[in-house]
């Protein structure tokens, strides 16, 4: 996929009857709603680690968590599914191995949305289940 289409992706065949305005303020909303709904998903595990460092440990090592990237745990979460290496997702993605490994490794926290974009799509694909519960859960809401 040379070009990124978030919403296509998600859509498939559906994201045709959309014009292009639409599409771009579809993905607006579909990357605010994406991001708040797995936010929680991936920050749970943190919250508990979180508890644990500041019962243990001093609070600053504590505070380290909040830097905690939605990418970052996106990516960890692609090569948990071992559907792909980062090597792999590097060649699907046309993103350099070394900017995905320091997304991952926490040295980026704040990429670009195109390349969050791009790793949005991989995960998309490794877990559709969980992106189809998501849309049902968005479209359910806007059709109330």
């Amino acid at each position: 996929m040379s070009k990124t289409d978030l919403v296509g992706n998600l859509l498939r065949e559906r994201a045709n009857k959309l014009s292009k305005v639409e599409k771009l303020i579809l993905e607006i909303i579909l990357i605010t709603r994406i991001h708040q709904e797995l936010s929680p998903v991936f920050s749970y595990p943190h919250e508990q680690y979180k508890r644990l460092i500041r019962s243990t440990h001093s609070q600053n090592q504590g505070e380290n968590m909040k830097n905690i990237s939605l990418i970052q745990e996106i990516i960890k979460d692609v090569l948990a599914t071992k559907a792909y290496t980062l090597s792999g997702m590097a060649t699907h993605t046309h993103i350099p191995t070394e900017v995905l490994s320091d997304i991952a490794y926490g040295i980026n926290n704040n990429p670009s949305l195109e390349l969050s974009k791009q790793i949005f799509e991989i995960h998309i694909e490794v877990r559709r289940e969980l992106y189809n519960e998501i849309m049902r859960k968005i479209v359910s809401q806007y059709l109330r």
